[in-house]
């Protein structure tokens, strides 16, 4: 029963946040692990009514012994950004060599974040995550990375480099990334030993539409990284 009271949370602190929290609390208490399931699975919810008052339900559940209970909690982690990004980026620190591959897994859908926040990666939580040896983590970072030298390339330089510093294999990288644009693999791998400039941003025409059809129409690649910028 009281794991199918955890369903009502969130409309009982709409209702009365005191009333509502008190419950969360007792509830929180419960050793039953269906209890502790359900509870780690409404915890968004939690965050957007009781803010700085769910923290320490999250904390609880990221130190708890349920698979369970530390998937939920951990794909939840995101939610701390909101309230105070520095102890965001710290529990992502803490997580990035957690035993269980599912809590890691769910830290790299942060990360494009976590360097807009942290470009210098001070925590090494990128370096912690890429050296991983979950198949899943990896490929997930890696895709990361190759979207971030797309785009983003004065945010993926540091990464590399630092990677590259640290004598990170970062051959599944450069195998890809040369299939996709081999001459920026090529420029990167050259800047990394020295012989060459740091890659810059690609300079691309932006299309500002001038209501008449165009004589003629972009390539597809250019189209839909247009819509991203």
């Amino acid at each position: 029963m009281a794991n199918k009271v955890t369903l009502c949370l969130a409309k009982a602190i709409e209702a009365d946040r005191d009333f509502g929290h008190q419950l969360a609390l007792r509830l929180h208490e419960r050793e039953e692990t269906l209890v502790q399931r359900a509870m780690a699975d409404v915890l968004t919810r939690l965050f957007r009514r009781l803010t700085w008052d769910a923290l320490p339900f999250l904390d609880a559940m990221l130190a708890s012994e349920d698979e369970g209970v530390l998937a939920a909690a951990s794909a939840t982690v995101g939610d701390v950004k909101y309230l105070d990004k520095e102890q965001w980026a710290d529990r992502l620190q803490q997580l990035a060599n957690h035993p269980l591959a599912i809590v890691r897994r769910n830290l790299v859908p942060n990360l494009r974040e976590y360097i807009e926040h942290d470009p210098a990666d001070s925590r090494g939580v990128f370096h912690d995550l890429w050296k991983d040896g979950d198949e899943v983590v990896h490929t997930r970072l890696r895709e990361l990375m190759l979207r971030m030298e797309e785009v983003a390339p004065d945010h993926f330089a540091p990464q590399i480099k630092a990677l590259h510093d640290a004598g990170a294999d970062l051959e599944g990288l450069w195998k890809p990334l040369s299939l996709r644009r081999a001459e920026r693999s090529q420029a990167w791998q050259a800047w990394l030993a020295g012989e060459g400039e740091q890659p810059a941003s690609e300079q691309r025409t932006i299309h500002v539409s001038q209501m008449e059809a165009p004589d003629n129409l972009p390539e597809l690649g250019d189209a839909l990284r247009s819509l991203d910028e």
